[in-house]
């Protein structure tokens, strides 16, 4: 009987629904029906009484909303002061925020408030040429890039400014963003301008741009710029920013350029800082004339005529207007008839003003020329500089890899030395309990302990030298046994160089010192290890009769390649004629270049059998062991 097997609600009441044929077989209270006719909307009876208890209760619920509603209300309006309060405090908050969100869509900054009058916007631009903030205002300017930035000072010992050049240069929009970042600083706003920027504070600031022409007051032109500065002269009040587009426009051009200069220079007079724009040639020769009144210009390009919307100070502009009628697509003999209409002295003026352009362009060139050299000079410099750090960071470098060298030879030197003496103290223990046992045997133990004291104190690698006597005034020259006074070293001068600087052998090594660093010491130079062997070091070879070893040997530090290879021939030759079986090669460690040099000898040699690296009492990496064919 039922249409749809759900429950839905009619008078706020649950109801079921009902085919409308069936309508007798559901007993029921009837709330409407369907817009076909086809469903009936049935409350049954069982379900009359629930209905009942369910609208008694939001009944209910309803007069205790109102009662809480009415209690809550009654408490608002016993702090309505407070909440109004609070109010106020949140709408201060949303405007801060706003600001700093304004802000930071500008990437604007916090300018310099002033005191002395003086006004500096560095690289300013108007908001509405941003192109976030105007697609936020439904400007569209994505196809037209971002702002040009413009920078003007004024107040700086000339409280006015004259702006000329071209139509549709900027000027007019230069003056819009000094007023307007003038009234941003002054609500405490930042400016979207770079870092640097002054403001001063103004108590009024005036404007007189555009078009106010009205037919409903009978004001022209000419007559509404007028009237504009007429109300400015009744209410003017310094500290005061007049801004005045194409002063003197709209009448006569001789009488409205006299008539712009009167009036800027009655604001002048008055202490107003003033900013105005023109295109009267008169205007311009009185900003370049008076005191206290500086000019500027917008420029553009010399080839095509088009604005480059940037501000130059301190130089008059040509207004362009026949070039720019040209530009603008004006029949060509009508630009040339206005050329010959010109008078004499107009056109003088505009060829000594382009001549004046000119020479400027070519003055900026040649300061961009000049930075440009001279970053490359200072790059070039800190190249220089760069370069002799590093070489003498090297330098030290080498040093302290000798000297660190010097010292692990040192301490090996000691450490040789305390084995020796443990080894003779271990021998005379020894003895003295041999001698504790049978006399003859003391004698012998005295003998060995001799012995061991006489090899200990003999071995040229472990003995200290005393302290030797400087010379002061003694002359220094090839071959003197001298001091390195800061490495505090004894070598023997080799080699006096340029620039005051000599090379002294120190220990089979090389070093360059400055010869300020000498001192010359008396005695003979120290032997180098092939002398302490018992042979020349570049003679061809030798025995170690020292130490009644069978080994010859040849020193070759110090030498170039060249120099040494017919070194190590000549003492193979001359081992293989002696019936020797071994020799060996001492070429120190430095960069391996020696080293491998006689490795590459050695390969191959008809008398060489095999070699190898000494070993740790044979001089180790510095020395290789040659084995010779029987």
């Amino acid at each position: 009987v039922l249409q749809d097997k759900l429950i839905t609600t009619r008078n706020d009441r649950y109801v079921l629904l009902l085919k409308a044929e069936h309508r007798g077989q559901l007993p029921g209270i009837i709330h409407g029906s369907s817009g076909s006719g086809a469903s009936l909307f049935v409350e049954p009876l069982p379900a009359v009484e629930l209905n009942n208890d369910i609208v008694s209760l939001q009944d209910e619920e309803r007069r205790e909303v109102i009662r809480i509603l009415r209690e809550l209300t009654g408490r608002v309006g016993d702090r309505a002061d407070d909440l109004g309060e609070a109010a106020a405090v949140l709408g201060e908050l949303d405007a801060v925020q706003a600001m700093a969100l304004l802000a930071r869509d500008m990437d604007a900054v916090a300018p310099e408030i002033v005191e002395d009058g003086r006004l500096e916007l560095v690289a300013a631009r108007h908001p509405l040429l941003m192109p976030p903030l105007a697609e936020r205002l439904g400007i569209d300017r994505r196809a037209r890039g971002g702002p040009v930035p413009v920078s003007l000072r004024v107040g700086f010992g000339d409280p006015v400014m004259v702006i000329s050049g071209p139509n549709t240069g900027g000027k007019t929009v230069a003056l819009k963003t000094t007023g307007l970042l003038a009234l941003m600083a002054q609500c405490g706003l930042h400016v979207p301008a770079a870092p640097g920027s002054l403001l001063p504070v103004f108590r009024r600031i005036y404007a007189d741009i555009g078009d106010e022409q009205s037919i409903a007051t009978n004001l022209s032109t000419f007559s509404a710029h007028l009237a504009a500065i007429v109300e400015m002269t009744r209410d003017l009040a310094a500290p005061a920013l007049v801004l005045l587009d194409e002063v003197g426009a709209g009448t006569d051009p001789t009488e409205g350029g006299a008539l712009g200069v009167a009036i800027v220079d009655h604001f002048r007079q008055h202490g107003a800082m003033v900013v105005a724009t023109t295109h009267h040639g008169l205007m311009k020769a009185y900003a370049q004339s008076t005191p206290g009144v500086a000019c500027a210009s917008f420029g553009y390009e010399p080839e095509t005529y088009a604005p480059t919307y940037r501000l130059t100070l301190g130089a008059p502009g040509r207004s362009l207007a026949l070039e720019m009628a040209e530009r603008l697509g004006l029949p060509a003999p009508v630009v040339a008839d206005a050329r010959a209409r010109r008078d004499d002295k107009e056109a003088q003026a505009e060829a000594l003003l382009a001549r004046l352009e000119k020479e400027q362009a070519e003055l900026l060139r040649e300061q961009a020329r000049i930075e440009v050299e001279r970053q490359e000079v200072a790059a070039a410099r800190e190249r220089a500089e760069t370069l002799e750090r590093e070489i003498q960071a090297k330098k030290r470098r080498e040093v302290e890899v000798f000297a660190r060298e010097l010292k692990r030879r040192g301490e090996e030197a000691e450490r040789k030395a305390a084995e020796a003496i443990r080894a003779a103290v271990e021998r005379l223990e020894k003895a003295q309990k041999v001698a504790s046992a049978a006399p003859r045997l003391r004698t012998e133990a005295v003998k060995a302990i001799r012995d061991a004291q006489s090899e200990v104190l003999n071995d040229p690698e472990l003995q200290v030298a005393p302290e030797d006597q400087e010379l002061p005034q003694a002359p220094i020259a090839v071959g003197a046994r001298v001091r390195v006074k800061s490495l505090g070293l004894v070598g023997e001068l080799i080699a006096l160089l340029a620039h005051g600087e000599a090379e002294v052998a120190i220990s089979g090594k090389r070093l360059r010192v400055p010869m300020g660093e000498l001192v010359a010491l008396a005695g003979k130079p120290p032997a180098t290890s092939g002398e302490r062997s018992g042979i020349h070091p570049h003679s061809g070879a030798g025995s170690r009769g020292a130490r009644g070893a069978q080994t010859a040997e040849v020193n070759l530090v110090g030498l170039t390649v060249d120099e040494a290879l017919p070194r190590v021939d000549k003492l193979l030759d001359d081992a293989a004629m002696a019936d020797r079986r071994q020799v060996r090669v001492i070429h120190g460690f430095g960069q391996g270049r020696l080293r491998k040099a006689v490795a590459a000898l050695l390969e191959g040699h008809p008398h060489v059998a095999a070699w190898r690296a000494g070993g740790a009492g044979e001089g180790g990496g510095g020395v290789t062991v040659v084995e010779l064919k029987e």
